[in-house]
């Protein structure tokens, strides 16, 4: 085989080649089929990859309309979130928290300042009827489906604030601080939020908490108002519907609003929005059916509530 300079020093002086016209043309010819052929084959492929592309985004747009995905893509995105609060910093910011955001519109935000609250049932610290899995959170759950049956729909959060505090080497009286700037994000990110509700449980002895209605035991429900809130004005009338209206509907149901803050100076974060409330359901001797009891008449009441804060 000839070296590489060869080879070029003989194209370089072969004589100039003349082919036939004939030749040309079918050459031509030839040519411009191939490249037909290939103009053909291009098309095709860009239609059949516009054509998935189109059916990728349909199928998408599907699911998250009527399948529920963009809930699901929240919960998961929360859940993946929530395994990385790992901090060694012992100062709360929204980096350590994650915001409960929808695309849905959300009227109403449920959420847990002291979501390991349980009871006699089901905690397993007995002495603080305390337990990190089945907890009020499992009430707010409830209250959640509730409303969504009704056409309310609801965003409700389900951190671990307790579990902040650990990681945070922040203590139990700290708990308001993480949920404050939870309520802070979603009070930015869910403009049409109209009713604020941290759900809790007291610490009444059972023939306090408890009601028959309808011959089924019931979990009695309180309202409490910060007086040092900012909003006092406006979550005191709130607190005084809720409490009206389920008088007129279920006699004996509500026990009342009560009025708090002042000797732990705490406003509940209540100074953040118009018509928050705290809201006690049940004791630690109450079950959790009659805790679902209470919250499928609570919400009912939310109901004709929105109504008029509309």
């Amino acid at each position: 085989m000839r070296i590489e300079d060869e080879i070029f020093e003989l194209i370089r002086n072969s004589p100039e080649l003349k082919p036939r016209e004939h030749f040309i043309q079918q050459t031509k010819m030839k040519l411009m089929k191939e490249a037909k052929k290939y103009n053909q084959r291009q098309k095709l492929f860009k239609t059949s990859f516009y054509c998935s592309s189109i059916a990728a985004t349909l199928a998408i747009v599907i699911w998250i309309s009527f399948f529920g995905g963009i809930t699901y893509i929240s919960d998961s995105v929360s859940q993946v979130m929530a395994s990385f609060q790992k901090n060694t910093t012992h100062q709360v910011s929204e980096n350590h928290v994650n915001t409960p955001i929808s695309s849905k519109n959300p009227n109403v935000f449920i959420y847990h300042t002291h979501n390991t609250e349980s009871f006699t049932t089901l905690a397993s610290d007995k002495k603080s009827f305390s337990d990190s899995k089945e907890n009020i959170t499992l009430v707010g759950k409830k209250l959640n489906e509730s409303l969504r049956d009704k056409e309310i729909y609801s965003l409700h959060n389900k951190i671990d604030i307790q579990k902040i505090l650990k990681n945070e080497g922040l203590k139990f009286e700290d708990s308001y601080k993480v949920s404050r700037e939870i309520l802070k994000g979603v009070l930015e990110k869910n403009k049409d939020i109209k009713l604020v509700l941290d759900i809790h449980k007291d610490s009444s002895k059972r023939e306090e908490s408890t009601i028959k209605i309808n011959g089924k035991s019931v979990s009695r429900i309180s309202f409490v108002v910060s007086a040092i809130s900012s909003k006092y004005e406006e979550n005191r009338k709130i607190a005084d519907l809720f409490h009206h209206k389920l008088q007129e509907k279920y006699p004996g149901l509500s026990r009342g609003v009560l009025v708090g803050g002042k000797a732990t100076k705490n406003n509940y974060n209540q100074d953040l929005f118009n018509n928050s409330l705290l809201i006690e359901i049940g004791g630690p001797e109450n079950t959790l059916e009659e805790e679902y009891r209470s919250v499928e008449i609570l919400s009912e009441v939310i109901v004709d509530v929105l109504d008029e804060i509309e």
